[in-house]
C-alpha cells in the first residue's frame, strides 16, 4: 500500500493563478465576486448533492430499464453483465456442441468448415462465430439484424444455392464475352500490339479465368477507354481505321462485362458471410436462453431496450418512474457518445430545456474521437458543434445553442503547442472530407500560456536488414532516449505510448532487460508469472491426467523452482508424464507433501492455497499470486469448480493484470488509448501508424436486386477494398470508410502528441523510397512531407528537434510511504482450532431442543445417503459447511455407519438399487405423501424405509401403510415396509 504525500509544485501554482484570469476574462467579475460565487455554489451542490448526480450514461440508462422492468418483461433481480464477449462465447460453443444432434446445423457448419479449408484456413469456425457474433450487440447493426431474425437456416442454404448456380452462370457467360472480343479482333489483320500496350486483347483474355480479369482502377483499360486512347499516334492509318471499326463493339462488350462483374462481387462478397449469418439466428437464441437461465442483461442491450420500448414514453412519465428530475445536463467526451445513447437523452434533455432556468452542456473535441470501435460516433458531436442552428441532426432542440471554443492549452509548455498546431494544421490536406479537414484547421491554433520553452525531436529509423533487429530499432531508440533525458526528470514522468499491446510488450521487455524499471498493464498480466502459471497447470494436470505436455511444464518447472541438483532430463524422466501416474508420491521425496485425495475434498479457493503450500510458491509475499488469489475468490463466489475455472482463465488471462501504484524510478508503458485524458512531463511515441489499416471491415449492403437474393433485402458482408466493384453503393461505403480511417487515424495521432507537458519524442520510420518518393499512408511519410514543407529534410538526416532539453518545469518534490508486506501468510483450516456454526439452533443448549435439533440433523443427512459409500463425504461436508465440530462429526459418522451397515438394512444401501430420498407423491385425491426413503429391487419391487428417533409407536405403522396404499394405486408392488428407530441403539421394525 502506498500513500504519496506530495507537496505542490509552483507551477501548480501558476495553473490556478492562469485558471482565475481567465474566469475573470470571460465573466468581468472581480477576483472577491468569483470567490463569493465559487463558496455558494459549492455549499450549494453539498446542501442539496441528493439533485447532483455524476453518472456515466450507461448507469443512467440502467436506472431507467430497472424502473421499466416490469413493463418490459424483465425479472425485476436481474443482474447486469458487464463481459458480453464470455456470454457471446459461451453461446457459440453451445451451438457448436449441438453438431450430430441438430442436422440443419450440423450440415451448415461442417460446410463452412470445408470452405474455409479450401481457403487454406483453420477449419475451426468458433472464432469466426465469435467475431461475427459481436454484430448481436452492436447499437448501428441491431436494426439492420432485426430484419434477417425471422430468417431460417434453410432460407440461407437455399440462397447459396442460388448464388452459387448464379455464378456458374456469370462465368459461362464470362467465356463467351472472351471469344466473342477475341474473334472480332482475329477477324482483322490487327495484332494485339496493335492496341494501345495490348490493353483490349488482354482484357478479353483474361476474362477465360475470371478471377485474373482487372476492372475498374484495377488496370488502366477504364482510364484509356474514357479517353478515347487505344491506339499510339505513331501507328498506321490503316491500323487506326481497323480499330476505330471495331471499337463500338468491343466497348460494348467491356460494359456489359464491368456489369457483369459487379454482380459477380456482389455474389462472392455475399457467399462469404451467408454460412456465418445462418448461425446467427441460432447464437441469437443460444444467447438468449443463458440470459433468461441465469437472470442476466448485457450492459450492451440498454441503449437498443430504451430506444425499442421506452423512448415514446412522455418525459415526465419516465422522470416520474425513476424518481429524479434533472434541469441541467453536462455531458463530458460528448464526442465518444454513440448515436443511440444521445437519441435516447434528447427527448428528457428536449423536456428539461422547455422549462426556465435549465440548460444543456456539451463537452467534447472532435479530434479525440478515438473510440468508433465501441460505437463512438465523432460525427455526430462534430455536427452538433457546427454553426448550422436549424438542422435537425446539428440541433434537436429548439433552443438555440452557443458554441465555445477552449483556444488556450493550459497543459504543454510552448515548443509542443507550436509543433502540434503546426503539424496538425499541415495534416489537414489529407483528409479527403472537407468537414474533418476544417475540423484541423480550426482547432489547432491554440494558445500558450506562460509556460515557455519545451522540446520537441523527431527521430526517423531506417530498416535493418535483420528482422529480428528490425523488431528491436524502436525499443532501442526508446532505450537511448530515456538514458539521454536530462538528469532533472525523474523516470516516473516519462510515459512510452503505443498503438498495440505487442508494441507495449517489446518495449517493456527491452527496457527490463536493460535495468529500466517500467509500469504497464500489459507486462503486469497475471499470466505472466510462471507460479501462477504453475497453479493452473496443476488444475489442468488433475482434470486431465493425460494431458502430456502440462505435465511436462510442471516437471519443468519444478526442477527450476526446488532447485534439484539432478540432471533436469534424468529428474524429468524419473516421472511417468504420458498420464501423470503416481507424480504425487514421487514428488514427495522433494519435500513436497501433497494429498491428492485431501485435496479433492477442498473448497476451490482453499485448494489454490493448498497448491501454493505444498508446492513452496511463496515464502514471501508475491503480488501475481497474491492478485490470483483474488480472481479466484471472486469465481469461487460464482461456485466455480476445477474446469470452469480452467475455462475462465483461458478466456480471460490475456485481461486480468496486477494493480501496482506508481513507483518513482518507473517508466510507463501504455496504449495511446488508456491514456486518453492523461498528460505526462516527457512522452516518447515510437512506432508507426498504418493511416488505412482496419481488421475484418465489414457493411450493410441494403436494397440488395430481389432477382439475385430473393427476400434478402440487405447483408453484412466484407468491406475491403472489392466492396468497391460491387456497384455506385459499395463505392460509397469504401469511400466513407476511407474517410473515417483518416479521421480515426489522425485522432489517434493527435491524441499520442497532444499527452506531453513539457517534451515529446516522436519516433519513426523512413518511409522513403530510393526516388525520393514517401508513402503518405503512414504517420511516418506525412512526417517526412512535412518537414520538407518547413524546408527543414534533409535525406543524409535522421533526427530533428525544435527547442531546448534541459528541464524547465520546477522539480516535483515527492514523500512516499510504503507498507510492505514481505510474508506470504496461509494456513490450512485444519491447524487452527476454529469451526463456522452455520445454523447455530441445530445445536441449541437445551435437553429438549438438542434432542429435536439432533434427530432433524441426523434424518436431514440420510435424506442425502443413497449407497453406504456416500456417509464420508456427507459427513465431510456438514463438517466444512460449520454444522457439526470434529467430536460430533466422529459420533454421527459412527451411527450412519451402524445403520447402512446393519445386517437387516445393508441390502437396502447398495449401489445397485434405484433409491428415492424424500420424494413427493402425490396420491389421486391431491394428497401429498413424502416417504423417507423408498427403495426398488431388481424386480421393480418397492421397500419403504421411515426413520424415528425416540419411543416405537403404532401411529408409525399407519403413516408406512398409507404410502403403500399409494405405490399400489400407482401399480407398484410393496414387498417390506421398515421403520428405523435412531436412539443410543438401532432398532429395526418389519410392518
Amino acid at each position: 500500500m502506498v500513500s504519496p504525500e506530495k507537496e505542490k509544485p509552483a507551477q501548480w501554482r501558476v495553473d490556478l493563478v492562469n485558471l482565475l484570469i481567465k474566469i475573470i476574462e470571460d465573466t468581468t467579475l472581480d477576483t472577491n465576486t468569483i470567490q463569493k460565487r465559487s463558496s455558494i455554489i459549492l455549499e450549494a451542490i453539498l446542501q442539496n448533492y441528493s439533485a447532483f448526480a455524476i453518472t456515466t450514461i450507461d448507469s443512467f440508462t440502467h436506472k431507467i430499464i430497472k424502473s421499466f422492468a416490469f413493463d418490459l418483461g424483465l425479472n425485476l433481480n436481474f443482474e447486469v453483465e458487464l463481459d458480453s464477449d464470455t456470454l457471446l462465447s459461451l453461446a457459440v460453443d453451445v451451438l457448436v456442441s449441438k453438431i450430430g444432434v441438430e442436422n440443419d446445423i450440423t450440415n451448415t457448419l461442417i460446410e463452412y468448415s470445408l470452405d474455409k479449408a479450401k481457403e487454406d484456413k483453420s477449419w475451426d469456425i468458433s472464432r469466426d462465430l465469435n467475431e461475427f457474433a459481436k454484430i448481436l450487440l452492436k447499437d448501428e447493426d441491431a436494426k439492420h439484424f432485426k430484419k434477417l431474425n425471422s430468417k431460417t437456416i434453410s432460407d440461407f442454404t437455399s440462397l447459396k444455392k442460388k448464388l452459387i448456380l448464379h455464378q456458374k452462370q456469370l462465368e459461362k457467360r464470362f467465356a463467351e464475352i472472351s471469344e466473342e472480343g477475341l474473334s472480332i479482333i482475329n477477324s482483322t489483320d490487327l495484332k494485339h500490339n496493335d492496341f494501345y500496350y495490348s490493353l483490349v486483347p488482354k482484357h478479353f483474355l483474361s476474362l477465360k479465368t475470371i478471377e485474373k480479369a482487372r476492372f475498374f482502377d484495377q488496370s488502366k483499360l477504364k482510364e484509356r477507354i474514357e479517353e478515347h486512347m487505344f491506339y499510339a499516334k505513331s501507328k498506321p492509318e490503316e491500323v487506326k481505321n481497323a480499330i476505330e471499326e471495331i471499337l463500338p463493339k468491343l466497348i460494348e462488350l467491356y460494359k456489359e462485362s464491368e456489369e457483369l462483374y459487379q454482380q459477380f462481387t456482389l455474389n462472392t462478397l455475399a457467399l462469404k458471410s451467408i454460412i456465418p449469418f445462418a448461425v446467427l439466428t441460432k447464437i441469437n437464441s443460444e444467447l438468449t436462453t443463458i440470459k433468461e437461465e441465469n437472470n442476466i442483461r448485457l450492459i450492451s442491450e440498454f441503449n437498443q431496450l430504451i430506444s425499442n420500448n421506452i423512448k415514446e414514453e412522455p418525459a415526465p412519465f419516465i422522470y416520474e418512474r425513476i424518481g429524479q428530475k434533472f434541469m441541467y445536463y453536462f455531458i463530458d467526451e460528448m464526442q465518444d457518445t454513440s448515436i443511440l445513447q444521445w437519441q435516447n437523452l434528447i427527448p428528457l434533455i428536449e423536456n428539461a430545456l422547455a422549462q426556465e432556468k435549465s440548460n444543456l452542456l456539451l463537452v467534447g473535441d472532435g479530434k479525440q474521437a478515438i473510440y468508433r470501435w465501441r460505437g463512438g460516433k465523432a460525427e455526430q458531436f462534430i455536427r452538433l458543434g457546427s454553426e448550422e442552428q436549424k438542422e435537425k441532426n446539428s440541433n434537436p432542440f429548439h433552443t438555440l445553442k452557443e458554441i465555445k471554443g477552449l483556444d488556450t492549452n493550459y497543459r504543454s509548455y510552448s515548443e509542443v503547442i507550436d509543433f502540434n498546431n503546426s503539424f496538425f494544421q499541415y495534416v489537414s490536406q489529407y483528409f479527403q472530407n472537407p468537414v474533418y479537414q476544417q475540423l484541423f484547421v480550426d482547432g489547432n491554433k491554440q494558445n500558450t500560456t506562460q509556460k515557455q520553452g519545451g522540446f520537441v525531436s523527431i527521430d526517423f529509423l531506417e530498416k535493418e536488414d535483420d528482422k529480428e533487429e528490425n523488431d528491436l530499432k524502436y525499443a532501442k531508440k526508446v532505450h537511448e532516449i530515456i538514458l539521454n533525458l536530462d538528469a532533472n526528470f525523474s523516470r516516473q514522468e516519462v510515459c512510452v505510448l503505443v498503438r498495440k499491446k505487442k508494441e507495449g510488450i517489446a518495449v517493456a521487455n527491452y527496457l527490463s532487460e536493460k535495468g529500466i524499471e517500467i509500469i504497464s498493464s500489459e507486462t503486469l498480466l497475471i499470466q505472466n508469472s510462471k507460479k501462477v502459471n504453475f497453479i493452473v497447470d496443476i488444475l489442468q494436470a488433475i482434470q486431465h491426467p493425460k494431458d502430456q505436455e502440462t505435465w511436462l511444464n510442471i516437471v519443468y518447472f519444478l526442477h527450476s523452482h526446488l532447485n534439484i541438483k539432478t540432471d533436469k532430463h534424468h529428474f524429468i524422466t524419473s516421472f511417468d508424464i504420458k498420464n501423470g501416474g503416481d507424480f504425487f508420491k514421487l514428488i514427495s521425496n522433494y519435500a513436497v507433501h501433497f494429498d491428492i485425495e485431501e485435496f479433492s475434498k477442498l473448497p476451490f479457493y482453499e485448494k489454490i492455497e493448498e497448491i501454493i503450500r505444498a508446492f513452496h510458491l511463496s515464502n514471501e509475499s508475491d503480488a501475481y499470486i497474491q492478485f490470483f488469489l483474488d480472481v479466484v475468490f471472486e469465481q469461487q463466489k460464482k461456485g466455480t469448480g476445477i474446469q470452469q475455472f480452467l475455462d475462465f482463465w483461458n478466456l480471460k488471462k490475456d485481461k486480468l493484470s496486477i494493480v501496482a501504484p506508481e513507483a518513482e524510478n518507473a517508466v510507463q508503458i501504455m496504449t495511446i488509448h488508456k491514456s486518453k485524458g492523461l498528460e505526462f512531463p516527457v512522452v516518447i511515441f515510437p512506432y508507426n501508424i498504418d493511416v488505412y489499416q482496419q481488421i475484418n471491415p465489414k457493411a450493410w449492403l441494403t436494397k440488395l436486386p430481389a432477382e439475385q437474393f430473393e427476400s434478402f433485402d440487405e447483408l453484412l458482408v466484407d468491406s475491403f477494398k472489392s466492396i468497391k466493384y460491387t456497384g455506385k453503393q459499395g463505392e460509397e461505403i469504401y469511400n466513407h470508410q476511407q474517410q473515417e480511417l483518416e479521421l480515426d487515424s489522425f485522432n489517434l495521432l493527435y491524441v499520442a502528441l497532444t499527452r506531453s507537458i513539457e517534451q515529446l519524442y516522436i519516433v519513426t520510420e523512413k518511409t522513403i523510397s530510393s526516388k525520393d518518393e514517401v508513402n503518405t499512408n503512414y504517420s511516418s511519410g506525412i512526417l517526412i512531407d512535412y518537414l520538407k514543407d518547413k524546408g527543414e529534410w534533409s535525406d543524409s538526416k535522421l533526427t530533428y528537434s525544435f527547442g531546448n532539453k534541459n528541464k524547465v518545469s520546477d522539480p516535483e518534490k515527492t514523500i512516499s510511504t510504503s507498507i510492505v508486506q514481505n510474508e506470504f501468510i496461509s494456513n490450512s483450516w485444519r491447524q487452527h482450532n476454529i469451526y463456522m456454526v452455520a445454523n447455530s439452533s441445530k445445536l441449541w443448549e437445551t435437553e429438549q431442543g438438542k434432542a429435536i435439533e439432533y434427530g432433524n440433523l441426523v434424518h436431514e443427512m440420510l435424506s442425502k445417503i443413497k449407497s453406504k459409500d456416500e456417509v464420508e463425504s456427507v459427513i465431510h461436508q456438514y463438517l466444512q459447511q460449520g454444522f457439526l465440530n470434529t467430536e460430533l462429526s466422529e459420533s454421527l459418522k459412527k451411527l450412519l455407519l451402524d445403520i447402512v451397515n446393519h445386517p437387516k438394512l445393508k441390502d437396502y444401501f447398495s449401489k445397485d438399487l434405484i433409491v428415492f430420498n424424500e420424494r413427493e407423491i402425490v396420491s389421486k385425491d391431491h394428497q401429498i405423501f413424502i416417504p423417507d426413503r423408498l427403495v426398488f429391487n431388481s424386480k421393480n419391487e418397492a421397500i419403504i424405509i421411515d426413520y424415528k428417533t425416540g419411543k416405537p409407536s403404532k401411529e408409525y405403522h399407519q403413516q408406512l401403510i398409507s404410502y403403500e396404499d399409494v405405490l399400489k394405486s400407482m401399480h407398484i408392488n410393496v414387498v417390506k415396509k421398515i421403520l428405523i428407530y435412531i436412539n443410543e441403539q438401532i432398532t429395526i421394525e418389519e410392518i
